[in-house]
């Protein structure tokens, strides 16, 4: 088997999009010949078809999910900004009923008031 009859095995990196745009434009040449009849079966005008079939709907699903991806995200981000409104909420809410100075504070993460450093005057030097 020749070098150049062996299919090309490449690394799962992408093609330039100019690279797949002459190839899609290849097949349509080679269907304009009316008497292309490859000796290598792997090469035919139906196998390419099918190919570039398969790589359309492959692009569509891509381009679908990453619409459901960014709708996802803007989910996500929705959610986490309500959960932190809430979150606030009810710090507030455990202050409203336990008071500023209560362990209660402690618990949620927040400084009770008595734990405050209180502020002392300054003296003044002339």
């Amino acid at each position: 088997m020749r070098e150049r009859d062996r299919p090309v095995v490449t690394q799962l990196n992408r093609l330039p999009p100019s690279v797949t745009a002459a190839d899609r434009e290849l097949l349509r040449a080679v269907q304009s010949l009316g008497d292309y009849q490859p000796v290598n079966s792997s090469y035919s005008i139906a196998t390419m078809q099918q190919q570039e079939a398969s790589l359309t709907q492959a692009e569509l699903s891509i381009v679908r999910l990453e619409e459901e991806l960014k709708q996802a995200r803007i989910v996500a981000i929705e959610t986490a900004h309500a959960l932190h409104s809430t979150g606030l909420g009810v710090k507030e809410q455990v202050i409203a009923q336990y008071g500023h100075d209560s362990t209660a504070i402690e618990i949620i993460g927040l400084t009770r008031k008595s734990a405050h450093k209180r502020p002392t005057r300054r003296k003044v030097t002339a």
